[in-house]
């Protein structure tokens, strides 16, 4: 090696030595056997604060705090003894602060006399260091400690060392008898090859995350998730979690059981025969099903996004809507039927339901609405009140020839006692007004039969309720038999309602009948029929709270007949449902009436019981009308002035008898046997004619084509036209003819000569 004039040169080892005590980084004290120091390096003096001279000659015991200060003799003691001593101990600074320190003492022998040379190492980071790591440890023990999951140690072969109170409670087992178990007797999944196989997979692993099955001390099996890590530190240790996941099986089940449910659901929904829709609070559509698509012809992506407007139809009272919107919002159900549009603009009727759904706060996020096409329903219905009518018009027919017959025999004898009072004023006078009373009883019989024979056209107009009850009785008394007292109880005041007057009319038929049945066996048979207004009150509204009117006309049919069980109470409304024997009843009656008055908007009542008779209450919303709805006739015929009319009738003696109370009334009359005639002499006399009364139906021209080219000739003249058919075959077809009137047979000639002045008149 080549001299380097830059590197040091020591002449001794003594020099080399001084050099290290001067430039070692650790302190270097030299201390007598009393504890004095008798020298030391920069790097102890320094550390400390002190200046060289400030530390020689002073004690040990003088920089050390008391606790370890009096330990001194101890350690001196030590190191005489053993010739060198380890151990921990702490100096102060010169500003007070404590400096921890480890000592490496070793006894020499100096000149005879004996030191201790001490290595003196600052260990502050040390400290610091294995403080924060006990920190540390006493925070992860206390986790374990405290933790909800299982904790467990285990050595290498899987036998447990250590386990937490968690662990400890959940298993049922003792610390102690746990600390002397294999994991082997706690896993329930697997058998102890396979457990110490998977311990020998973890060991070459290092980790490994999975579920299985411990036992209980009570031998229950309980589902946990085991999350280990193997350190293979001095002989190995297992560090394992065991974290209960029952709760988490129950709530995958239950999860599994409604995700099925949630299946079956939606299955339902995708091939139920009704149509769905699901929409947001605004009435947004969110889903809609594959029956909604086919019912209304909307694709789902066109239905989707849109207002359920989008069915509307505007077929009925707007009303009705607002009445729907009133009760979802307000969180109720809502069902009824309504009028909906499909995509193609064709209507169709539907059943509807709808419920809203609600949130854990009771909000509500969507309504789900239910609908069924009834169109099929409404024609079944269509054809069972046909058929209703039509099993009533048989019994009908036979009390109205009875009572056509008496009428008959009643003008018969009247017209005979005439003949015999012709010089009797008075007398005759008396007779001519009896027969002229039968004559407008057989036509208002006549006029309530083809009322009532109209076939399956709903009208749904304002009724006077009184007059219709009353024709309503009479048209029933005819099927009554004479041994049952009938009796009709109508209130003064006019109850008006929106109905179809042919169905009530039917209800009331159906109901008699009904009575009739059960008054088979009764000695004094009656049947009572009422008429009154009712004011709704809380009971009601709370029993029918779909009932929104406050005001109703109440129609009681009250028998003291057989009366009904109550076990069948419940079943007289449906359809085909009957008590009577074979032959005697086809059990639709009474579905017709519950039918008939839900579609009036109406409610239904049935109070009875075994032998004390059945009561019948029907509930119908009153209207109100500012006028009365049916106009009385005055008492006096009106009287012409000399105006002319054609008088057309192919019945020679209806054509006489109407001429002759023309001529009677003051007019003029041209008259014709049929329609050629008719046109002939208007061609001729058409200056001098006024106005035209022709029957509908003659042979050759009809009143109708006659009217029409009248018409062509004359615009502005009156015609009116007869018929003894029902008015709604021919209103359609007149009122294209301007200034035409239809009358009715057989009419009332007061009527007549009234509808003639108007006319005339405007």
């Amino acid at each position: 090696m080549r001299k380097d004039d830059k590197q040091p040169q020591f002449d001794s080892i003594s020099e080399l030595n001084t050099l290290l005590f001067e430039v070692i980084n650790d302190g270097v004290i030299i201390v007598n056997t009393e504890g004095t120091i008798i020298e030391c390096n920069p790097a102890f003096h320094l550390r400390l604060g002190y200046e060289k001279q400030e530390v020689i000659g002073k004690s040990v015991k003088q920089l050390d705090p008391p606790e370890f200060a009096a330990k001194v003799p101890q350690r001196m003691e030590e190191i005489i003894q053993n010739g060198h001593a380890v151990f921990e101990t702490a100096h102060y600074r010169r500003d007070g602060s404590v400096m921890p320190i480890e000592i490496s003492a070793r006894m020499v022998n100096v000149d005879n006399e004996i030191l201790s040379l001490c290595i003196v190492r600052d260990i502050s980071e040390r400290k610091k260091m294995h403080a924060a790591l006990d920190e540390k440890e006493r925070m992860y023990s206390t986790l374990l400690k405290t933790s909800a999951d299982g904790f467990w140690q285990a050595d290498n072969q899987g036998r447990l060392v250590d386990v937490n109170e968690a662990y400890i409670q959940r298993s049922g087992y003792s610390r102690k008898e746990l600390l002397s178990m294999h994991i082997s007797d706690l896993e329930a999944n697997e058998s102890s090859e396979e457990t110490k196989r998977h311990i020998e997979k973890i060991i070459r692993t290092g980790h490994d995350r999975f579920e299985t099955w411990h036992r209980t001390r009570q031998g229950e099996l309980w589902p946990v998730e085991v999350a280990t890590t193997y350190l293979p530190n001095n002989d190995g240790m297992f560090f394992v979690f065991c974290t209960d996941i029952s709760e988490r099986k129950q709530a995958q089940q239950e999860i599994a059981a409604q995700q099925k449910e949630l299946s079956k659901l939606s299955q339902a929904l995708q091939q139920a025969g009704e149509g769905i829709i699901i929409t947001d609070p605004n009435g947004l559509i969110e889903y809609v099903n594959p029956a909604f698509i086919q019912n209304t012809g909307y694709a789902f992506h066109e239905a989707v996004g849109q207002p359920t407007s989008i069915l509307k139809s505007d077929a009925q009272d707007p009303a009705i809507y607002h009445e729907l919107w009133q009760a979802i919002s307000a969180g109720h159900n809502w069902e009824g039927t309504l009028i909906d549009r499909r995509k193609d603009g064709s209507f169709y009727p539907a059943m509807i339901s709808i419920a809203p759904v609600f949130n854990a706060q009771h909000e509500i996020i969507h309504y789900v609405s239910i609908q069924k096409d009834i169109t099929e329903l409404k024609q079944m219905e269509n054809q069972l009140l046909q058929a209703q009518k039509m099993e009533s018009m048989g019994t009908l027919v036979g009390g109205i020839a009875h009572d056509f017959n008496n009428m008959l025999a009643a003008v018969q004898g009247n017209i005979f006692l005439a003949l015999r009072n012709l010089h009797d004023p008075q007398a005759l006078n008396n007779r001519l007004n009896t027969i002229a009373a039968l004559s407008e009883q057989a036509s208002g019989v006549v006029n309530q039969l083809l009322t009532f024979a109209k076939k399956d056209i709903v009208e749904i107009e304002t009724i006077n309720l009184n007059k219709l009850i009353k024709e309503g009785f009479t048209l029933a008394k005819s099927t009554i038999p004479e041994s049952i007292h009938h009796h009709l109880s109508i209130c003064d005041e006019q109850l008006n309602i929106d109905a179809d007057a042919t169905q009530l009319q039917q209800v009331m038929i159906n109901l008699s009948n009904n009575a009739i049945d059960a008054l088979e066996q009764v000695k004094k048979p009656e049947i009572i029929w009422s008429l009154q207004k009712f004011q709704a009150t809380d009971a009601f509204r709370q029993q029918y709270p779909q009932a929104h009117s406050e005001q109703f006309a109440k129609i009681t049919v009250r028998d003291n007949g057989s009366g009904i069980k109550k076990k069948h109470i419940e079943a007289i409304f449906d359809p085909f449902f009957t008590t009577k024997g074979p032959g005697k009843g086809t059990g639709l009656g009474l579905a017709m009436v519950y039918g008939s008055i839900q579609r009036h908007g109406g409610q239904l009542q049935v109070e009875s019981s075994p032998e004390r008779g059945t009561t019948f209450h029907i509930y119908l919303p009153l209207v109100q009308s500012e006028v009365n709805i049916d106009q009385v006739e005055t008492s006096q015929a009106i009287r012409g002035n000399g105006q002319r009319v054609l008088l057309v009738d192919d019945e020679e003696s209806l054509r006489l008898t109407t001429a002759d109370v023309l001529h009677e009334l003051g007019y003029k009359v041209f008259t014709a046997s049929n329609g050629e005639d008719a046109l002939s002499q208007y061609l001729e006399h058409q200056d001098h004619i006024d106005l035209i009364l022709s029957d509908i139906v003659m042979p050759g021209i009809g009143g109708l084509e006659l009217a029409r080219e009248i018409r062509k000739m004359n615009g502005q003249i009156p015609i009116i036209l007869a018929t003894g058919y029902d008015q709604e075959h021919v209103s359609p077809a007149s009122e294209e003819i301007e200034n035409c009137h239809i009358l009715t047979k057989p009419y009332s000639l007061i009527g007549l000569s009234q509808m003639m002045h108007a006319m005339l008149q405007s």
